[in-house]
């Protein structure tokens, strides 16, 4: 058993524009490559607020200003206001989405934008009070509050990218297990394998879902599987830092820190501590760590989600 690498394929809403649709204000062909890698290993549900409320290509800016009773979104060279619409599209889309597994976005769009979107003083669309989200966001962020959601600036970013795909395709597992478990040692499996990744983010959490596991009574498997998804998918909310990260890494290198050599030892910890300095990134440590996984042979530690939480592929 090498480290797996079998995934369910998670859905993930993209605003249209991000895979090459035609869709832009201003008829702009966006290509974008992690959007391009994720095609062979996701299921992309395609949107785009804009043109769902009947604008067409290309079209007048619409911009996102505040009021007291909250945001709106206007078309300044019009005069119309577009915020009911936006509203309307917004939950209609919404309801109709039964398995989804996260949401990229275009930032700074005053409809999709995650992050960096322009929020204007008035409709005048002169003064920028704050950065902030789309209209659009702000109904899936209400709607689907557990779900990752981010923009592709925001994951052009390594460490951001890296939890936004851990999540999704933990994600995506969890639905899965939800609509195929039969039996506990299904779910037994799966908490297995998941055990490193759930310690990273959220030990408590983690500790948690053991007890649901272990106080399995026989016959209400579809009530315990719901216990278990309730709580996981509130476990990853958090990037970890690398306090956490050595916390695991420690835990995993007592499978094997009696075998090793003084040599050895000397030369993990001293990884360990550039790793703390930031000297040295993760995946030294990891790759190690799975070395000595396959020399001394330890199964448990292969089928970890851990050193593999989505498709080796996407890695930059």
């Amino acid at each position: 058993m090498d480290f797996e690498n079998n995934f369910v394929k998670p859905v993930i809403v993209m605003s249209a524009c991000l895979d090459g649709d035609r869709v832009r204000y201003n008829g702009e062909i966006l290509h974008n490559e992690l959007v391009e890698k994720l095609k062979n290993f996701v299921d992309i549900m395609k949107v785009c607020p804009e043109i769902g409320i009947g604008l067409g290509v290309p079209r007048d800016p619409i911009k996102i200003y505040q009021t007291e009773a909250g945001y709106r979104i206007y078309q300044t060279k019009t005069g119309l206001d577009f915020t009911e619409k936006m509203k309307d599209f917004s939950s209609r889309f919404l309801d109709g989405l039964k398995d989804v597994d996260g949401f990229i976005l275009k930032g700074k769009s005053p409809s999709c934008g995650a992050s960096g979107t322009k929020i204007y003083r008035d409709k005048n669309a002169k003064d920028i009070v704050r950065m902030g989200m789309g209209l659009f966001d702000q109904y899936v962020k209400e709607r689907f509050p557990l779900k990752p959601i981010e923009d592709e600036l925001r994951l052009k970013n390594d460490e951001i990218r890296h939890h936004f795909l851990t999540k999704v395709f933990a994600f995506a597992q969890m639905r899965n297990l939800e609509k195929n478990t039969h039996s506990i040692s299904q779910l037994i499996e799966f908490h297995t394998k998941y055990k490193y990744l759930l310690m990273l983010y959220n030990q408590s959490k983690m500790i948690q879902l053991g007890k649901i596991v272990a106080g399995y009574r026989k016959g209400n498997i579809e009530r315990t599987v719901s216990d278990y998804a309730g709580i996981f998918y509130t476990a990853f909310e958090r990037k970890p830092g690398i306090k956490k990260q050595i916390n695991v890494i420690q835990h995993i290198y007592g499978y094997f820190s009696h075998r090793l050599s003084p040599a050895e030892k000397k030369h993990f910890l001293s990884l360990l501590k550039k790793y703390q300095s930031e000297k040295i990134p993760l995946i030294t440590l990891l790759e190690l760590l799975k070395s000595f996984a396959f020399r001394f042979d330890v199964k448990y530690l292969m089928a970890q989600r851990y050193f593999s939480p989505y498709p080796d592929q996407l890695y930059e």
